[in-house]
């Protein structure tokens, strides 16, 4: 594997292995992490340019991104508004068909910070450009797409419970959206020529505010429903508590990364954390041909419940238990290429960046640098009550 960086020392914000390429997230900050320029455009005009220069390293163009994250921070009612201004700026460094695209509301580690963005990027390959007849669409033209076959790797961007005019469907109804959005998913990996058992890595994003018990109760009323779309054994992933996503009645997405092939492994270790619903048949983690996807690893014990009430005993313990998934596949911590933490912290942004500091010098422990390239963002909690960090990691055997 080989690490690229715009900032001298910093660890990798990408890092290319064959013909994949993991763009960590950028965000318009220079080589101290000082936010750079004030505005949603000035913002995405650096992120973008940063993110072209990090390509043009690793022998890459924008043209070979497949997928790409955007995690916007503002306030609820001027969502429409902060993704048209970020929209002018972004859809001027991609032609169509570009990249897959997800946009999801959440906290982020800069004071100042509006948006971040990531990418999966591909080079070279057979590509197959997805898009289903009469599936949902985007309320504006855009060069975005649902998704692309490259190879033997399908690319999925976030489907959404939104009709082909770009309208949400079941308002204030989880369990009709979760349906939408998951028979969306389901109509992309056929297009691909697989199915729900092609699904390697799968994230939901959810909107819920409630507290305590309400939400293992919330999670388990949409997994009700999204167990119905999951193959068995599942694909790996994270269930993600967020702020909001590109519409406001939207609660519910999903995004996913699949792979074509019968020849895969499940990583399941033994005496693991388990989830609150006996016998589900989720999976922790599938290595197939180099490829290893580790789904969000949290501190929890075989009945959910959260082991440790702060956030050093979490994040060790969420490296411990990806460690050992690693582990089952013949892997470890040297064949990971990216990472992505999710933690919850509020408070001053003294407070947040001393949490970030914490899960930082843990992650050291057991990635040295220069390590993987990482994504980092805050939510607004978990599947499971009283966590504070859930990890997702990305690995690739070496030759």
């Amino acid at each position: 594997m080989q690490s690229f960086t715009d900032a001298d020392g910093a660890a990798p914000q990408a890092v290319r292995a064959g013909n994949l390429i993991f763009v960590g997230g950028l965000m318009a900050t220079d080589a101290n992490g000082n936010i750079v320029a004030p505005g949603i455009a000035g913002q995405a005009r650096v992120i973008f340019e940063r993110l072209a220069a990090l390509l043009a390293q690793a022998g890459a163009t924008m043209a070979d991104v497949v997928k790409h994250n955007i995690y916007f921070s503002c306030e609820a009612d001027v969502v429409g508004a902060f993704l048209d201004e970020l929209d002018s700026v972004r859809t001027g460094y991609f032609t169509a068909p570009g990249p897959t695209s997800t946009e999801i509301r959440c906290g982020l580690d800069s004071e100042g910070a509006r948006l971040m963005v990531d990418a999966w990027v591909v080079t070279g390959g057979k590509r197959e450009l997805l898009d289903p007849p009469g599936h949902w669409r985007w309320r504006k033209k855009l060069p975005f797409v649902q998704g692309w076959k490259v190879a033997d790797m399908l690319f999925i961007g976030g489907q959404r419970p939104l009709d082909a005019e770009g309208k949400v469907l079941g308002r204030g109804d989880i369990e009709v959206q979760t349906e939408e959005a998951f028979r969306n998913l389901d109509t992309m990996l056929r297009q691909g020529g697989g199915d729900r058992n092609s699904l390697m890595r799968q994230n939901t994003y959810f909107r819920f505010f409630g507290e305590g018990r309400e939400v293992t109760d919330y999670w388990e009323k949409m997994t009700n429903v999204r167990r119905r779309y999951m193959s068995v054994p599942s694909a790996a992933g994270a269930g993600l508590r967020i702020q909001g996503m590109g519409n406001p009645d939207e609660l519910i997405q999903v995004e996913g990364i699949g792979m074509l092939g019968e020849d895969k492994q499940r990583l399941q270790p033994a005496n693991h954390w388990d989830w609150s619903i006996p016998n589900t048949q989720f999976t922790q983690g599938w290595k197939i041909g180099r490829l290893a996807f580790i789904g969000g690893q949290i501190s929890a014990d075989s009945k959910a419940q959260a082991v440790g009430d702060d956030m050093e005993t979490q994040t060790r313990n969420v490296f411990e238990f990806i460690r050992r998934t690693l582990a089952e596949g013949g892997l470890d911590e040297s064949d990971v290429a990216k990472l992505y933490i999710y933690y919850h912290a509020e408070g001053s942004w003294a407070e947040i960046d001393a949490i970030r500091a914490v899960i930082a010098r843990v992650q050291r422990e057991f990635y040295p640098l220069p390590g993987p390239a990482v994504t980092a963002i805050r939510v607004a909690g978990f599947a499971f009550e009283n966590l504070l960090v859930e990890i997702e990691a990305m690995a690739v055997t070496r030759d």
